[in-house]
């Protein structure tokens, strides 16, 4: 029984709904493990064709939990005045991409429903999906890029919005409409939030007419083609620099405050310094 999503099967689509909505769906270890053990379930089963991941609440999901008992790697930052141990730190990252890579190969077609913010961690869960219906509420970005670090995956943005529109996005670590992330091709339909499980829903219908098998060798072929240009040694590459990051003196200051003053003060001085 997961403790952190709700599932919901029937007519060969599975719906999972990440349910921490006092925490805006944050991301934590827990979730996460959750996740892949339904999909692991899910992968080889002849009654599910599609997946459907939505959330409750008012947010999709606002990243990966900053708080130390559901912080994503073994080391607390907070607890490391000097830096985290950047070896370890290292195999964190690399162990997290590794997570999101299997996900990439989870062989049946994942819609991701949004609504609200969609943000920092939460587009790495977007990138590996295969199609994203949004709500014009929605809202995509990495505010983290100030000062937190990169995604391992790098949302692979540069591979579904383009090189400039990533470097745009990263340097300036601003959110998008969801209209934006239409244009850019980052999501595929934007609808009225009254529409958003209706059209999602109906757009699982129509995939799972086609079977099962044919819908796993479709995915797999279009995924070659990212495969082939060198995917996974690029988010490998960021994953290195990801930890890197993590020994910089604004992630130490943002800790430091955390370690000093709690997580309320370190988010209100890093909304002071960079809006």
């Amino acid at each position: 029984m997961a403790d952190t999503l709700l599932l919901d099967l029937s007519d060969k689509i599975l719906t999972i709904t990440l349910n921490r909505p006092k925490k805006l769906n944050a991301l934590t270890p827990t979730l996460l493990a959750e996740l892949k053990a339904t999909l692991d379930d899910a992968a080889t089963r002849e009654d599910i064709s599609v997946v459907i991941i939505k959330s409750s609440g008012r947010a999709f999901c606002v990243g990966y939990d900053l708080n130390e008992p559901d912080w994503i790697t073994s080391q607390y930052p907070a607890n490391f005045p000097g830096g985290v141990e950047i070896t370890q730190d290292k195999k964190d990252i690399m162990a997290l991409l590794d997570y999101w890579l299997d996900m990439w190969r989870f062989p049946k077609p994942i819609i991701c429903q949004v609504q609200g913010a969609c943000l920092s961690g939460a587009g790495e869960l977007l990138a590996v999906s295969d199609l994203v219906v949004a709500s014009q509420e929605a809202t995509f970005g990495h505010p983290a890029a100030r000062d937190l670090g990169i995604p391992p995956t790098v949302f692979f943005w540069p591979l579904t919005i383009g090189m400039r529109k990533t470097k745009e996005m990263l340097f300036t670590a601003r959110s998008m409409s969801a209209r934006e992330a239409e244009t850019l091709g980052l999501i595929n339909t934007v609808v009225s939030a009254d529409k958003l499980d209706a059209t999602t829903r109906a757009l699982a219908e129509d995939i799972a007419k086609t079977p099962v098998n044919h819908l796993i060798i479709l995915k797999q072929a279009t995924n070659n083609f990212y495969d082939n240009m060198g995917l996974e040694q690029s988010t490998r590459q960021a994953s290195d620099l990801d930890a890197e990051f993590h020994q910089s003196p604004t992630f130490l200051a943002f800790f430091k405050l955390v370690r000093e003053k709690g997580m309320k003060a370190a988010l209100k001085e890093r909304a002071r310094l960079f809006g």
